[in-house]
């Protein structure tokens, strides 16, 4: 889900909000361009309304504007601001609302997953004052059925495969025509040379490695031997693997958590060595043994997926795929990179110095992978150096490592060393808030 957080908060009350249930609504704006960005636009500019939700979604992708823990302004009651989560579904005439209302059930069903929530506790508007809201789903008696797709116990996947990446088969496994020793099959995305590409569970299961920290063109393994970029490995119920290489998980995700089919992995990117950006997706017999690898094709095949077709989600992208249209069209040119960003990438270990490595630093780090380093970029790299340099000043951390912005395996390592020292339990050395937050109490920020 893509974030675009409101700063102000004088459109929410104070305190924690107890997250014990969800509330949906509809925006009840049928005008053009009424979509999840022109919502989440509206309440970033200070919204006139005396209003306030936490996420909106449309027929493409959900932007949370508030986080869960808010006291938004919702509901018509002090008791749904102060438990609820509320979730507005757009109407826009231009947009296809039923699939913004199964995007919305999605948004809905993660959110119960996270919070424990029960079916009971999704109300409607109208569950707290009366008020004909969410109209339109009202009016059509969809509620039950919109319930039915937030449970999370439901059979989501009644193939049992998703296809986890858009985009074209380059490489097969080395018995279906591949080259000796490929493991897996390769998947490019839809225009050459993109990163940032959503990546999705191909089938329901564990995370048993995960890896975040390879840089482009690293030779070493990383999850498994001879897999040299990020991604991992998650474990079926029936035993079988299935490995994702150069792919960055998303942040929150950490091993041991379960996954369902089609839900959002993370984005490709170009750590590794690789010649070009793409997903390279392995299938293991057994999870525990890395050569037990077969021709993901067969699996293809048996659940009659097509290589690279569009992945039937189960969560909301926050990053639409460029382009898209039915006719094909030129790529669209890479933006120039300033000399000054040219010798801050050189600095991190980077090749290229172009607008591909700002589109991997981006996504390393958690930003819209655009390939311009412009103002946000910018801010990111200088909280990434602060750290370094903050996390230099502890205790038993040598000085003799470069702040180059960039969080890497260094960085992680000291992070890490820092926080068991200190009891901060952040064992994997990540760039947290958290980790931040402690760094300024004991004034080394």
């Amino acid at each position: 889900m893509r974030e675009q957080l409101v700063k102000k908060k004088d459109k929410i009350y104070g305190g924690t909000n107890r997250c014990t249930s969800i509330t949906v609504h509809e925006t009840a704006n049928t005008s053009k361009g009424a979509d999840a960005q022109a919502h989440a636009n509206l309440q970033t500019s200070g919204n006139v309304r005396q209003a306030s939700w936490h996420i909106t979604v449309d027929d493409t992708e959900a932007i949370r504007s508030y986080p869960d823990t808010a006291q938004c302004w919702h509901g018509g009651t002090r008791e749904a601001a102060e438990s609820s989560i509320a979730v507005e579904i757009c109407v826009n005439s231009d947009g296809d609302y039923d699939q913004a209302f199964k995007n919305a059930a999605r948004v809905v069903r993660d959110l119960r997953r996270q919070h424990g929530i029960g079916r009971s506790k999704v109300y409607d508007h109208a569950h707290w004052t009366g008020k004909d809201c969410p109209s339109k789903m009202r009016a059509a008696g969809r509620w039950k059925e919109f319930l039915d797709l937030t449970d999370p116990n439901q059979k989501e996947n009644p193939v049992g495969m998703i296809s986890p990446f858009e985009g074209r088969l380059t490489g097969h496994h080395n018995d279906r025509d591949g080259y000796p020793g490929h493991k897996g099959l390769d998947i490019a995305p839809p225009k050459p040379g993109q990163v940032g590409m959503p990546v999705y569970a191909a089938f329901a299961g564990t995370w048993q490695e995960i890896v975040r920290n390879a840089k482009p063109g690293n030779k070493s393994s990383t999850w498994a031997p001879r897999r040299t970029g990020n991604g991992g490995l998650i474990s079926n119920p029936d035993g079988e693997g299935n490995g994702y290489n150069h792919m960055r998980p998303l942040d929150h995700f950490k091993v041991g958590d379960k996954v369902v089919a089609g839900q959002l992995l993370g984005y490709n990117d170009r750590s590794g060595t690789q010649t070009g950006p793409h997903l390279h997706f392995e299938l293991w017999a057994d999870w525990r043994n890395s050569n037990s690898d077969y021709a993901p094709e067969l699996a293809f095949e048996k659940f009659s997926v097509k290589i690279g077709s569009a992945p039937d989600r189960t969560s909301i992208a926050p990053v639409k795929p460029a382009g898209g249209g039915s006719k094909p069209s030129k790529p669209a040119a890479k933006p120039s990179v300033p000399t000054d960003v040219k010798k801050k990438l050189k600095a991190m270990g980077y090749k290229n110095l172009d607008a591909n490595d700002v589109e991997a630093y981006q996504a390393w780090h958690g930003l819209v992978p655009d390939g311009q380093w412009l103002a946000k970029t910018e801010a990111k790299y200088q909280e990434v150096v602060r750290a370094q340099n903050a996390t230099k000043k502890m205790k038993g951390v040598p000085d003799n490592w470069a702040s180059d912005g960039y969080w890497g395996v260094t960085s992680k390592k000291w992070a890490a060393y820092t926080s068991g020292r200190n009891g901060w339990n952040n064992p994997h050395g990540y760039l947290t808030k958290k980790y931040i937050s402690n760094l300024k109490k004991v004034k080394a920020w």
